[in-house]
């Protein structure tokens, strides 16, 4: 139900409708002259005419105009189209309607093309007597006609450039004068009087232009800086700006104009997010519904309207500082280089490919949105960075900033808010489609919301996991300072001071009203001379022209200067202004009159009660000499008391803030305190701003435009409780430190606050720090209030109207809230008392306040109130404990042990007859025994440490202090780490588990501990010196480990004890320095002892031999770069005593040596002839040697049948069985096995279950060291291979044994990568010997048989090591492949891991016999298949020719003429296998091959006999063409098994030997 009333001044109109049901939701007027127009809330105008004999009755007509906005000056009316078109009809022929297009001038490119033109919405219209002013939807300030202050005397609407960088919220016009209500993001106040200017050089894009389209990156796009001045995603919250106008209408639009808008609003309502683009169309209002022009220019967005948005990146710091940003702005200057942001694009976005990703359409909008808002055009082009780049082309003076992040194209977006459902291409959309609606501060936080959401990957704002409470509590108090930071500007007449700037001093441009800056004017209004504005805690401000106290009733003067006025101490909601006269109307509905006719006072408008309603909500408006009210019904609202004091209590907000909080800042505080002073300007602020929030909420409560729940105190509890608590525990921490005494001597604290919150104190002081005191406590109070006005708003919803359902999820909602407001409450008081009680200890305690005052702690407990003793103290020792929130101190005499509680656990002892009441304390350097005179006092203290102890390790929910917990510590005592600071795990005071040490020397330890020592895996890094990365034990490195050295140095083996101990592989130097080697062998206490190989890269040599003390030290051999070959005895590095040398080209001596190469003694040297010198021989090989002896001639031995070795070779170095016997000593301590000694096969007495619970253990540790989840394959004992051993369980043993020896931590993996590493380094290289060809084979022999000794102990159904088990089974084919050797079981798993380093011996060793071989077999292949199976001697029933190639003419090409292919190809892969056996099988399937072939051709029954087998196969290894063939059969004899020699397989092997050796000795040659 509604009701209108009128005034003209004060007398009361009586109103009539014609027809009488016409609504009656009047809510703006407009007077000229006799005619009264009047706008609705259902967007019509009604006409009336004043009556022309004076009689005070109007009636209203429906004129059938649709508008949103009306005005009016003395000649013409103004009215605004739902579409945002401006008309001006004369008030005496309505038909008659002139259409005022807002444009935007072309501009041409620097390329000569032009843009077009764009016309502009319009939101709000006012007038005055020679011009028009337009707000347009985008935040724009237009006008036409005459305003020369505005530099403007067109008739044309113009842009008004002055405020280009501002977002102009309202506007309101009197007589000759203006004033605007407008926001500039970054909240900085702009000097007065001036203003930017335009930058005629601007770039301008042109989307016709191809070479705009496609011209190079520009310099600014190639840089770290996006077009917009900011650093990659690191875009700043408060200064994205963007600048362009709105859509216009081209002339293929214009005829869409009045549906567009509308239909693109109710197109896009369904989406999912409140805050998206699908929402609503940004309509800037107070109230939220639809006011008429003057009201609504005249009125600021009541919530985020003036609150606009930030194109935020993922990683964009919340947190970034006003100054920062305000840096920016002045840098950037919003403008932009349209082709630099589309080159940038273009490089930014290169990874997206395609429209892959358009269901996740990231339209955003930019903060500045509101303030310099963009035309956004797309065309429809291929590339995401060509669609992004259309997103920032811009037309005008300015250029445009991009504030629309894309993820992909169009096609699929239609059901993401903000995709392009329903339209045709990018030309089809406008500026609000880009452009966030926000109705309201809760819709606008919900935005906010939604952002937060979608960032983080989800739609539920309750995930607080993928958000910190701390980014939505910092946005939410930009949005409050928001609110707070409005601007007023002024410009016209001021000979009555109706500028508000303090004089009546006449100024060219607008100029800012200072007084009302930063107090949240939200509402403005003029009337002919005069002015007001409403702010956001309901204070008014009047100023000009006082001839009838339409400004101020206390005197008539003129007021220059924004004046407050006093309502009956009531709080105003809104505003209205005429010619002579002011109304306001407060939050009781009260409708106050001050102006003419008033008598210097406010009188009350009387407007009587709507009949059988609760409730009314008036609304009220004026124009010249009339007053409107709208009354509507609607239920009482409760919290109209309560916004009243919320409003107050912001206003005491803002005088402390401006009085104490602001001075406080710029005066600094003592160093070692600032942050303290620092956090509680910082959480006053926020406080501040989650007041304004809260009210502007509750206003829209008490307006009925919003919800209980969508109040900021109950929809965003936790981030406001949030809020309070850090205030809370600033608040706290400066009373712990007397702080408020020091803020009231720094900071002069003015008569106001005197007035003010001395009547808020209990004590009734009026001292400066009580006043401070109750200044800033004054916050912690309100909790108290706002439990109350939930509780009120639990009543109220009780009796609302609605479902049940409905009325419990709201209540769900508030009691939520209700609790966590409850919760705080208690909280603070507890806080405080805490604050209070430590306050009065520091002021008491002398000096430990020195050392141990810190702000965040608080005092629980200490030892001379509450009585705590040192167990068997002396009698003149005094100690004296303080238990504080983080630390537990013990004083004793005149030292302090300070101990983190973290690092302290509490036991209690059982009493017994000697000790009584005791408690416990163990520390990580020390362990105290206390005591308490009473069983009560004990049981306090016990809780008091155990419940600080919990907190401070945040585990408030256990029952007890964890024993096992993570926590850091710095020691100060410890003989090892003194001064050291540990990061880690503990255990009842001891170092245990993972962790981190780090000396002040930069000394640092990561990895295991157990028993506060080193232990485990882990790194040590020693500054200068050496990096360490392995097993530890005792503190000390013990097992497997790597040590690199800073000089380039690496040794990676066993420890024992801290230095290399075991099997150790040792890299000294590089290829440039003086001394550079390769050690890998065995090491006793840090130095080389034992067998060990050395390779010196400088001398070139490499040793093989035994090492003591770190020098060769007996039997050994070298081989150098120059082919010589040396074996003897060592002694401290030098050859000496008998030993032979063996030269490259056979010749060798065997004798007496005093170094290597140096002779002297008794030798036989033989040359390579055969000839040979018996006798004394004395002197360097190299530099002459003297010889007393007898030459002895060969005549008798042809030189091919000659011995190229001595007679001692390979009796004087070291046995194969006695090399690398740390790696199998290693293993089988591991196995916790003795090595076995004696006979071979014998068995040990250990407990075969208790070797493989070993092997288990270390699997284990090893995995969990590692941080690697055990191994299904090996984490179970396997029961096979124990007693007997049949097919099905041999197979089951290899199957495990080809796990372990893949497993880097079963011992048998480390075993064979240890051997067959040691093995590759000895004999692999550029420095190897034909000659060392038979130490590595039986090398070898010997591993294969020591390794298959471990296995053997590990499975003892293996056949004893030198015998073989032939496993029978029915299947008689696999008889030969069944047989259980050392060499069948493990040639497979260590072959192919030394092959490569043992085939280059065979290589070298039989290098004269391949080359022939090679040579003649390249030679023979040239032939065609005929003409070489003739040669070979091949029966011609084998030749299988078809009849055509006899007729070729030669040569035959070798790859089409081949016979016998699946042959050939079978014995090619001779060179892919690895051990004997498996060569030996290749060589079976080649001979398969050959039958089936032949039996196709001959029938299935032919049997080979070896006259026809012979040529055949010499024929297939002739095309197999393999190289190293003589390799490859000496590689097969000396690894074959015996049992294989003499069947089926060893026949077959002597057929491929002969045909080798037939290819060498053939005599006779292939004619071509």
């Amino acid at each position: 139900m509604t009701e209108i009333h009128l005034w003209y001044g004060l007398d009361k109109l009586a109103i009539n409708f014609e027809p009488s049901d016409l609504p009656k939701d009047i809510i703006k007027v407009c007077k000229i002259n006799r005619h009264i127009f009047a706008l609705t809330n259902s967007k019509s105008i009604y006409h009336s005419e004043m009556e022309p004999n004076g009689e005070n009755k109007v009636i209203f007509t429906n004129t059938n105009i649709s508008a949103i906005d009306i005005a009016c000056n003395n000649k013409i009316l103004y009215f605004v189209s739902d579409s945002g078109q401006v008309f001006k009809t004369d008030p005496e022929d309505l038909a008659i309607k002139e259409e005022i297009i807002l444009k935007e001038d072309a501009k041409c490119c620097s390329h000569g093309y032009k843009t077009s033109g764009h016309r502009v919405k319009v939101k709000t219209v006012v007038a005055e007597e020679c011009s028009c002013l337009y707000v347009t939807e985008s935040g724009q300030l237009w006008m036409s006609g005459n305003q020369p202050k505005l530099g403007k005397h067109d008739e044309v609407p113009q842009r008004v450039t002055f405020f280009e960088k501002r977002y102009v919220i309202s506007v309101a016009c009197g007589a000759n004068f203006s004033i605007a209500l407008v926001y500039k993001p970054g909240h900085s106040v702009p000097d007065k009087g001036n203003s930017d200017t335009d930058d005629d050089n601007e770039d301008v894009f042109v989307s016709d232009c191809p070479i705009c389209i496609s011209s190079p990156t520009s310099q600014q796009s190639a840089s770290d800086t996006c077009p917009l001045g900011l650093h990659v995603q690191q875009t700043s919250d408060e200064h994205c700006s963007t600048s362009s106008t709105s859509k216009g209408y081209t002339a293929e639009d214009k005829r869409s104009t009045d549906d567009s808008t509308s239909a693109s609003t109710d197109e896009k309502t369904d989406g999912k997010d409140e805050c998206s683009v699908a929402e609503k169309k940004l309509h800037l209002h107070s109230d939220g519904d639809d006011l008429p022009a003057d009201e609504s220019s005249q009125s600021i967005v009541e919530g985020s309207q003036n609150i606009s948005r930030t194109v935020k990146t993922v990683q964009s710091d919340a947190n970034e500082g006003n100054s920062e940003c305000m840096k920016e702005e002045k840098k950037n200057e919003f403008f932009i280089s349209t082709e630099a942001a589309r080159q940038f694009l273009t490089r930014q976005l290169s990874w997206v490919s395609g429209y892959g990703s358009a269901g996740e359409d990231l339209v955003e909008c930019a903060e500045a949105s509101l303030a310099l808002p963009s035309r956004i055009i797309k065309q429809n082009m291929s590339s995401v960075a060509s669609l992004v780049y259309e997103g920032v082309k811009t037309v005008g003076d300015r250029g445009a900033i991009l504030f629309r992040h894309m993820s992909g194209g169009s096609e699929t977006s239609g059901s993401v808010p903000g995709g392009l459902a329903g339209c045709g291409s990018f030309e089809d959309l406008s500026a609000e489609d880009f452009i966030v609606a926000a109705p309201s501060i809760t819709s606008s936080l919900r935005c906010e919301e939604s952002f937060w959401s979608s960032s983080c990957g989800t739609s539920d704002r309750g995930e607080e996991s993928e958000i910190g409470i701390a980014e939505r509590v910092a946005a939410m108090a930009r949005e409050g300072s928001r609110l707070l930071s409005t601007e007023l500007w002024s410009w016209g007449d001021i000979t009555h001071g109706q500028l508000g700037t303090g004089d009546t001093v006449k100024r060219d441009q607008p100029t800012i009203i200072s007084r009302l800056t930063g107090i949240g004017v939200c509402r403005i209004a003029c009337g002919h001379d005069h002015a007001l504005a409403v702010s956001l805690d309901g204070r008014v401000f009047a100023w000009g022209r006082n001839d009838h106290n339409q400004v101020s009733h206390e005197t008539q003067t003129d007021q220059s200067t924004p004046q407050q006025l006093s309502c009956s101490s009531e709080r105003v909601r809104s505003i209205a202004a005429g010619d002579s006269h002011s109304v306001v109307i407060t939050h009781g509905d009260n409708v106050y009159y001050f102006g003419r006719g008033s008598n210097k006072s406010l009188i009350k408008m009387d407007i009587p009660s709507l009949l059988g309603t609760e409730s009314t909500q008036k609304q009220i408006f004026s124009s010249r000499h009339i007053i409107g009210c709208l009354n509507t019904s609607y239920l009482t609202s409760t919290a109209v008391k309560d916004l009243a004091i919320e409003q107050t209590f912001l206003e005491e907000m803002l005088l402390v803030h401006n009085s104490l909080i602001k001075p406080l800042q710029k005066k600094g505080a003592p160093v070692q305190e600032t942050n303290v002073y620092d956090m509680l300007c910082v959480c006053h602020s926020e406080i501040l701003s989650f007041a304004c929030l809260n009210v502007q909420s509750l206003r829209e409560y008490t307006d009925h435009r919003g919800h209980e729940s969508g109040i900021i105190m109950i929809q965003h509890v936790d981030e406001y409780i949030h809020a309070y608590r850090n205030y809370l525990s600033a608040v706290c921490d400066v009373i712990a430190l007397s702080g408020f005494m020091h803020i009231a001597r720094l900071v002069d604290v003015p008569q106001k606050m005197f007035t003010v919150f001395h009547e808020h104190s209990k004590r009734n002081k009026k001292s400066q720090e009580a006043v401070v005191s109750c200044a800033l406590l004054h916050p912690l109070k309100r909790l108290k209030s706002y439990k109350s006005t939930i509780q009120l708003l639990i009543h109220c919803n009780n009796k609302k109207h609605q479902s049940l359902e409905d009325k419990q999820a709201v209540e769900r909602k508030l009691r939520d809230a209700l609790v966590k407001w409850d919760q705080l409450y208690d909280e603070q008081e507890q806080k405080r008392n805490e604050a209070d009680i430590t306050r009065h200890f520091w002021e008491s305690s002398g000096r430990i306040v020195e050392l141990l005052r810190s702000p965040e702690r608080r005092l629980i407990r200490e030892s001379r109130s509450h009585s705590l003793s040192v167990l068997n103290s002396g009698r003149f020792s005094s100690h004296w404990f303080v238990l504080f929130t983080d630390v537990f101190v013990h004083v004793s005499g005149g030292n302090q042990n300070v101990h983190p509680l973290t690092t302290v656990w509490v036991d209690a002892i059982q009493d017994t007859d000697t000790v009584q009441n005791a408690i416990q304390l163990t520390m990580p350097e020390e362990t105290l025994v206390v005591h308490t005179p009473t069983p009560h006092a004990k049981m306090e203290w016990f809780q008091s440490l155990q419940g600080a102890i919990k907190k401070s390790l945040q585990k408030n929910h256990s029952h007890v202090p964890p024993a096992v917990r993570t926590a850091k510590y710095v020691f100060t005592k410890h003989h090892l780490y003194k001064d050291a600071k540990y990061t880690g795990r503990w255990y009842s005071g001891k170092l245990q588990g993972p962790g981190k040490l780090e000396w002040p020397d930069g000394k640092v330890y990561v990895g295991q501990f157990q028993n506060s020592q080193m232990n485990g895996i882990g790194r040590m890094e020693n500054p200068g010196i050496s990096t360490y990365e392995g097993q530890w034990k005792d503190g000390q490195q013990d097992g497997y480990g790597i040590m690199k050295y800073t000089n380039g140095d690496v040794y990676e083996g066993h420890f024992k004890d801290g230095v290399a101990h075991g099997h150790g592989l040792q890299k000294q130097g590089h290829f440039m320095a003086s001394v550079a080697s390769v050690y890998i062998g065995e090491w006793v206490n840090g130095v080389k002892q034992g067998y060990g190989v050395m390779d010196d890269i400088v001398t070139g040599e490499k040793y093989l031999g035994y090492w003591s003390n770190n020098m060769k030290h007996g039997c050994g051999l070298i081989v150098t770069l120059d082919g010589i070959y040396y074996e003897g005895v060592f002694t401290q590095d030098v050859l000496t005593g008998h030993g032979i040398m063996v030269f490259e080209d056979g010749t060798h001596y065997e004798g007496e040596f005093r170094a290597a190469g140096v002779f002297s003694g008794k030798g036989t040297l033989i040359f390579n002839s055969g000839d040979r010198i018996e006798g004394a021989l004395h002197g360097a090989w190299n530099e002459g040697v003297k010889i007393t002896g007898t030459l002895h001639k060969n005549t008798a031995t042809p030189p091919n049948q000659l011995n190229t070795k001595p007679s001692s070779f390979g009796k004087l170095c070291v046995a194969a069985n006695q090399k690398w016997m740390a790696i199998f000593r290693q293993c089988y301590q591991q196995l916790g096995m003795p090595e076995p000694m004696g006979t071979k096969g014998a068995k040990t007495n250990v407990e075969l279950q208790k070797v493989w619970e070993k092997v288990a253990v270390v699997i284990n540790n090893s995995q969990q060291e590692r941080g690697i989840p055990s191994s299904d394959q090996l984490d179970t004992i396997p029961q096979f291979g124990r007693d007997r051993l049949d097919k099905e369980s041999y197979q089951e043993l290899r199957l495990y044994l080809t796990k372990a020896f893949e497993s880097q931590h079963h011992p048998l993996g480390r075993l064979l990568a240890e051997v067959t590493a040691a093995y590759t380094a000895t004999y692999g290289g550029v420095r190897v010997h034909p000659l060392l060809l038979s130490h590595a084979v039986a090398e070898l022999h010997s591993i294969t048989a020591r390794m298959y000794e471990v296995v053997r102990a590990l499975f003892p159904a293996l056949p004893v090591l030198g015998q073989e088990l032939r496993l029978v089974e029915s299947q008689e084919a696999e008889l030969e492949s069944e047989v259980v050797s050392a060499a069948a079981l493990l040639h497979p798993f260590l072959l192919p891991r030394v092959h490569s380093a043992l085939f280059v011996l065979y290589a070298l060793h039989n290098k004269e016999e391949d080359d022939a071989y090679w040579k003649r077999l390249l030679k023979w292949n040239k032939q065609p298949d005929i003409t070489l199976m003739a040669f070979l001697g091949i029966d011609q029933k084998f030749w299988m020719v078809p009849h055509h190639h006899l007729t070729r003419e030669p040569p035959f090409s070798p790859l089409e003429d081949h016979l016998f292919n699946n042959a050939v190809e079978m014995l090619q892969q001779l060179k892919t296998t690895f051990s004997p056996l498996e060569k030996l099988l290749v060589i079976r399937r080649t001979f398969e091959q050959m039958t089936r072939a032949v039996q196709r051709e001959l029938g299935t029954l032919y049997l080979w006999t070896m006259d026809d087998l012979f040529p055949v196969f010499h024929f297939v290894v002739v095309r197999s063409r393999i190289l190293q063939l003589g390799s490859e059969i000496h590689f097969i004899e000396d690894f074959m098994e015996p049992y294989l020699q003499n069947g089926e397989l060893g026949i077959m092997f002597t057929t491929l030997k002969a045909c080798y050796y037939q290819i060498l000795q053939e005599k006779n040659s292939m004619s071509n």
